[in-house]
């Protein structure tokens, strides 16, 4: 476990070696490390440079920026990080004003070491609830955005995750240099069978294997996301012609056409392919979602391991790429 840091903030150099002496073995220890500053300006730097600081010591009574103002600047850096004010006893007004600004703690001059390394120890336990509470919050923060966006049964992303991103997309494309996005709609054929001949179970795990085997047919920057039911998408990012498209939507029907291993039994799928890709005519992500379905209903009415590419795409197609590719 790292040691704790604690920043002292004081202009007396005497203050500075008594810490050390009195705090020797934890410090050689590496339990409590203690660093050095002589106001206020010098302090902030120091808090600015490194972000491990857990708690502050600081007097009142300082050149350049006394303790009162670099108090006031400490939740700018850290909601965690704590100061405990050190003055002398004709400073208590100070002290009060110091609370005020949000100090957890003070203690009075001359220092009772002892008294030192109980608040020291008390702010530390202190500091760590919070950091603790804090990780806490962004750990349901994170399980809430997964539930929001991920889908439970495959882990990937759900129809919101896609609904957000397209939306991004089409904000990004309005960049005359942002490449082509290629959208592909995929439907399963034949998992209505398995669903009815083994059972839900069996079609859940079938569903799981689907998604691992379209994860390998992505390139780096493509995504896979499942809509619900059977039907899939795979987005893939910088598309340089609908070519590119068609022999990745070939790639998933291949490997979707080999046999899903389902416990005690086997079954043999296929997959109908819609493609689409963002063009002008799209005025938003509705629409792009909208053509590649269509195409992919296109594809299903042809036959089983059919890949169709949106009909406005066609005159963009080489000879030997038309609209339909079958198994």
């Amino acid at each position: 476990m790292a040691a704790a840091k604690i920043l002292v903030v004081d202009d007396e150099i005497e203050l500075q070696r008594l810490i050390q002496q009195r705090f020797g073995k934890q410090i050689q220890a590496q339990t409590l490390d203690f660093i050095f500053a002589s106001n206020g300006i010098e302090a902030l730097r120091t808090l600015q440079q490194d972000q491990q600081i857990d708690m502050v010591l600081t007097d009142i009574n300082m050149p350049a920026m006394d303790g009162l103002d670099f108090i006031h600047c400490l939740p700018k850096i850290s909601e965690t990080l704590k100061a405990v004010v050190i003055s002398a006893y004709d400073d208590i007004s100070y002290m009060r004003q110091a609370m005020n600004e949000g100090a957890f703690d003070f203690l009075v001059k001359p220092l009772d070491f002892q008294d030192l390394e109980r608040t020291i120890h008390k702010t530390l336990k202190f500091v760590q609830q919070l950091k603790d509470k804090q990780l806490a919050t962004l750990k349901l923060q994170e399980d809430l955005r997964q539930v929001a966006f991920q889908d439970a049964l495959t882990g990937l992303p759900n129809r919101a995750w896609l609904d957000n991103h397209l939306r991004h997309v089409f904000k990004q494309r309005k960049q005359p240099q942002n490449p082509v996005t290629a959208l592909l709609f995929i439907d399963l054929d034949g998992f209505k069978q398995v669903n009815d001949r083994f059972g839900h179970a069996m079609g859940d795990l079938l569903l799981k294997q689907v998604a691992e085997r379209l994860k390998l047919c992505l390139r780096e920057g493509d995504l896979a996301a499942r809509l619900g039911g059977d039907e899939f998408v795979i987005l893939l990012d910088a598309v340089p012609e609908v070519a590119v498209a068609v022999a990745i939507a070939e790639r998933v029907r291949l490997h979707l056409a080999k046999p899903f291993e389902l416990e005690q039994a086997q079954a043999v799928i296929g997959a109908s392919i819609g493609i689409a890709l963002s063009q002008k005519q799209h005025e938003n992500p509705d629409a792009l979602l909208r053509e590649a379905d269509l195409a992919m209903y296109a594809a299903k009415a042809q036959g089983k391991g059919c890949v169709v590419v949106a009909p406005d795409l066609s005159l963009n197609l080489s000879p030997d790429l038309s609209n339909q590719h079958s198994a």
